[in-house]
């Protein structure tokens, strides 16, 4: 069963939250449940924050969920070019992505599409942004994750079911950032079978946790036409 911590609090200001956040960081549970003046809320370990009616079926869905797992493999390749594009496009966007909590980080994720079909992208925690990991393939039959050298983000497995569209180089997530023009897709926690297929071949965002944006190999921005 996953587990949650249950919080009771005198409101719902922001400071309040990142104390909360705090301590969720520091237990084993995947969320907490907070309830403020009669009302319940979520707080996940990505600081996803929102008010649920039903409590009691949103724990259930959440032990009904599965979460990948990771296989170490060595066949993590790739081109020095694909290396400095993933680095272009961190330095580019770390600003907008990095926040401290304690001697925690809140942070989104970088995923670059090598030309073996492997995908270079952030590492898990992600205290130390120089270190990056390789997927190399996910079996979402099994729910398998398979890297090189170290875990990847939790968000891998939904990075690659959207690195699978031919048009898609690079992809920046941005946590709690949203782009009001483009569409939003249903929360859900992050490397799970819920999250992770979802059929969508532009830039989103998911509600709750924050923005994807798509790339193609010249650096445009992938959006529809009624973007």
């Amino acid at each position: 069963m996953i587990e949650h911590l249950d919080l009771s609090l005198n409101d719902t200001e922001e400071a309040t939250i990142d104390q909360a956040y705090i301590n969720l960081l520091k237990s084993k549970a995947s969320f907490a449940v907070m309830k403020v003046n009669d009302e319940n809320y979520i707080l996940t370990k990505e600081k996803s924050f929102f008010k649920v009616d039903d409590v009691e079926n949103f724990i259930k869905e959440a032990d009904d969920d599965v979460y990948f797992k990771t296989v170490f493999v060595k066949d993590g390749k790739y081109l020095k070019r694909d290396l400095d594009l993933y680095f272009e496009y961190l330095n580019k966007y770390q600003d907008r992505m990095m926040k401290q909590y304690g001697d925690k980080y809140l942070f989104g994720s970088i995923a670059v599409k090598t030309t073996d079909g492997n995908f270079i992208t952030t590492i898990r925690g992600k205290e130390n942004f120089d270190e990056f990991t390789v997927v190399t393939s996910v079996d979402y039959d099994k729910n398998i994750l398979f890297v090189d050298s170290k875990k990847a983000t939790l968000n891998a497995p939904l990075l690659y079911n959207l690195l699978k569209n031919d048009n898609t180089k690079t992809i920046v997530h941005i946590n709690h950032q949203f782009d009001d023009g483009l569409p939003f897709l249903p929360y859900a926690f992050p490397g799970t079978t819920k999250d992770s297929m979802r059929d969508i071949k532009e830039s989103f965002n998911i509600s709750h946790h924050g923005l994807f944006l798509l790339f193609d190999s010249d650096g445009n921005i992938i959006r529809s036409n009624k973007s």
